[in-house]
């Protein structure tokens, strides 16, 4: 019976670790944090699983819908840290840059580059708003811990930064969206304004009062009308 108890309390588990690790990151978090949160010992924590390591993984996977709860016997086994970021690694790599960005690149030239646009900034919106719990844990944590900084920053962020430059520089090129100065630095405006919209804003008192469609139709307008080209 107790070991059925832990297990229905499980989602409860991963659910105060997501919000403790998305405020405080890997290495800041300790197992008591995710006690505090959840409204039990830090000595039931142990229940569940065997550590934070363990913890960490399975929250991060499930954030990202990579899969279902555990079956296995409790506490679940604890892989290391480098597991996880290698496995994440593996599976998330491969979509760093979304298909509708892809698509793009696949042509010098769109019949409406304004949908175009509109369509890419919909689609890394969605994904942002979709996976941000797990993207805020690791970007947090990337801060300190090398390995999650190479995931997030070299592995994930650069590719679809380059990407984005690439897209710019190549309708701008054939007159299909206005010039801008600095391509790489327009590339990370709109990452930058994509993520607060779709995911920072939930973090802030008054961003949060804004509707999640409204957020998006604000990023999408607002990008769109900034760099199609003047009349």
């Amino acid at each position: 019976m107790p070991h059925r108890r832990a297990r229905e309390r499980l989602p409860e588990l991963i659910d105060a670790a997501i919000r403790v690790f998305q405020r405080s990151g890997y290495r800041a978090t300790q197992m008591a944090d995710i006690a505090r949160e959840m409204g039990v010992s830090e000595a039931a924590l142990y229940r569940y699983v065997d550590g934070k390591e363990g913890l960490f993984g399975l929250v991060v996977r499930r954030a990202l819908f990579l899969e279902d709860l555990p079956d296995g016997e409790l506490p679940l086994a604890s892989p290391p840290l480098q597991a996880t970021v290698s496995q994440l690694r593996e599976l998330l790599t491969p979509a760093a840059i979304p298909p509708a960005l892809s698509q793009a690149l696949a042509s010098d030239r769109v019949a409406d580059a304004g949908a175009e646009l509109e369509g890419i900034a919909l689609e890394l919106f969605s994904l942002m708003a979709l996976t941000g719990p797990a993207m805020d844990m690791i970007e947090k944590s990337a801060r300190e811990v090398p390995e999650l900084a190479q995931l997030f920053i070299v592995d994930l962020r650069r590719p679809l930064l380059a990407a984005l430059t690439s897209y710019l520089e190549r309708r701008a090129e054939a007159g299909q969206l206005r010039r801008t100065p600095h391509p790489e630095a327009t590339a990370r405006l709109i990452v930058e304004t994509v993520a607060w919209f779709s995911r920072h804003r939930l973090s802030d008192p008054d961003g949060a009062a804004i509707p999640a469609a409204a957020a998006q139709e604000t990023v999408v307008d607002a990008l769109r009308h900034a760099l199609e080209p003047r009349s």
